[in-house]
């Protein structure tokens, strides 16, 4: 009986940290340099990390060839490339878009080059307007040829909701096949 107890108890505990959100957030900046940035927070706020990339000096491990015939294995598998775009969109359709900020200047070396660009953004420019959650600002620079601008975002997501994507996805027959195939041809 204490067993089962214990056993359901750990179980739920699961569950809860599994229902608590993660925020990921991410800041692009362009001026004169490329800076992106991203971190990602849980427990409201209480652990964060930053995921930007910012890599330390790896150590020297010794190098394996890397073969891209696996991968190809895998993804020639019939059916699973629909499966894994699949899985995508049901795991984007989960994410939540708390707030997304985009201000760009952009300018082209023609004027004219500029204006038609611009033409072509701004009815869309208009609709995305339209959502409360969304900041877009895109201006034009018809002086000079430069990209400038930074896009913030914070994203949402319950990992108590993946799972059930995750799960449809990994345990599938055509992802087993793939994998299948994947190992098939990493020993060869």
């Amino acid at each position: 009986m204490w067993i089962l107890a214990t056993i359901s108890g750990i179980v739920l505990f699961f569950v809860l940290l599994l229902a608590i959100p993660v925020d990921l957030i991410f800041c692009i900046e362009k001026d004169v340099d490329f800076k992106p940035r991203a971190g990602m927070r849980w427990m409201f706020g209480l652990i964060k990390k930053d995921i930007s990339g910012k890599k330390e000096k790896p150590k020297k491990k010794e190098k394996r060839e890397k073969t891209i015939k696996p991968l190809l294995a895998m993804l020639g598998t019939r059916g699973f490339s629909q499966r894994l775009l699949r899985f995508i969109r049901d795991s984007f359709r989960l994410l939540s878009l708390h707030e997304l900020k985009l201000n760009l200047r952009v300018g082209l070396d023609d004027p004219a080059e500029t204006g038609l660009l611009f033409a072509a953004i701004e009815p869309a420019m208009v609709y995305i307007r339209s959502f409360s959650s969304l900041d877009a600002q895109v201006e034009p620079d018809f002086g000079q040829e430069n990209l400038r601008g930074y896009c913030k975002g914070d994203v949402r997501a319950f990992p108590i909701q993946l799972v059930g994507p995750f799960i449809l996805f990994a345990f599938s027959t055509t992802t087993i096949r793939a994998i299948r195939a994947m190992l098939a041809a990493r020993r060869k």
